[in-house]
């Protein structure tokens, strides 16, 4: 039996599951397990997925798989307390790395690698090395007072996570690695956008950066979320026009209009973008854009 759990929490095989005792009076998705396979056994499936092209997966409850992990091996230690104390620490570390908190990945695969008549030990050790490359990048700071001090503080912790996107570009971290640069150049754009006006030529350098972002991260599974902040910047660019064009003779239809249906072709992307998220949420701004636009023109014509 402690084979077969160590092939399955190593991500090398799925063993059948041994049957199971009862696991007592505890009901829902995180009572307690009598078999362990049974614990790890959707956290393995999900070891190799990719995270940046998809959505964090889940389980037939609609709980996170990695979250779930994690309550369930709690509870299954707390029922056999000192059993198997290296699997559980591996599938723990693993659950954690995939979850983002990369330091208390590395010390639970530390504590396995500490073991040295267990099997794991060289796999946790790898694994050790991988997570405390991500927790030192991570651990970073990201903000500073003022923009250019948190542009820099952002592009050098950027460059960090950009060196460990390419030295593990060939492995399922690659793509958790990809997932971190891409939340980086999300709060760079962000900070651009919400200091434009502070910028020269600030509307064209906002525009490009959410472009950029667009672009570069065509393949993420946040690229509708993306489209929908430039269609954002478009509808605010047109919201200003008419601010500081209120007197009648002011008002030019064919520059309104420029800038209104920019914001409306941008958001109609998402709101007809079958099986994203986002759709509906493109729907909406779809509509409210479109209703601002026919009073803003009645009002003026």
């Amino acid at each position: 039996m402690r084979m077969r759990l160590l092939a399955l929490a190593t991500a090398l095989a799925v063993a059948a599951p041994l049957p199971a005792a009862r696991a007592g009076d505890a009901t829902g998705a995180t009572a307690p397990y009598e078999d362990l396979i049974e614990v790890l056994a959707t956290l393995t499936w999900h070891l190799r997925d990719d995270a940046y092209r998809f959505q964090p997966p889940k389980d037939p409850t609609g709980h996170d798989v990695f979250k779930l992990a994690l309550t369930r091996l709690e509870s299954w230690e707390k029922r056999f307390p000192g059993r198997m104390r290296d699997v559980t620490a591996f599938g723990r570390a693993q659950a954690l790395e995939h979850l983002g908190e990369y330091q208390s990945a590395a010390d639970a695969y530390g504590q396995v690698a500490s073991v040295r008549d267990s099997p794991l030990a060289a796999k946790a050790s790898e694994g050790a090395g991988r997570t405390r490359d991500f927790a030192a990048a991570a651990a970073l700071p990201e903000g500073d007072d003022g923009i250019e001090e948190q542009l820099t503080a952002l592009r050098r912790k950027l460059d960090a996570w950009g060196a460990l996107v390419e030295k593990y570009k060939d492995t399922p971290a690659g793509s958790r690695a990809l997932v971190e640069e891409e939340r980086l150049e999300r709060a760079t754009t962000r900070l651009v956008v919400e200091h434009r006006r502070d910028l020269e030529r600030g509307d064209e350098t906002a525009e490009k950066a959410l472009r950029f972002l667009i672009e570069k991260h065509a393949d993420s599974k946040n690229l509708p979320a993306h489209i929908l902040r430039l269609g954002d910047l478009y509808a605010d660019q047109a919201r200003e026009y008419v601010a500081a064009h209120e007197r009648p003779l002011a008002f030019k239809e064919d520059e309104f209009l420029s800038r209104a249906d920019r914001a409306l072709d941008t958001y109609h992307k998402v709101a007809t973008w079958d099986g994203a998220r986002e759709k509906p949420e493109g729907q909406a701004r779809f509509a409210a854009m479109e209703a601002w636009k026919g009073t803003t023109l009645a009002r003026y014509r």
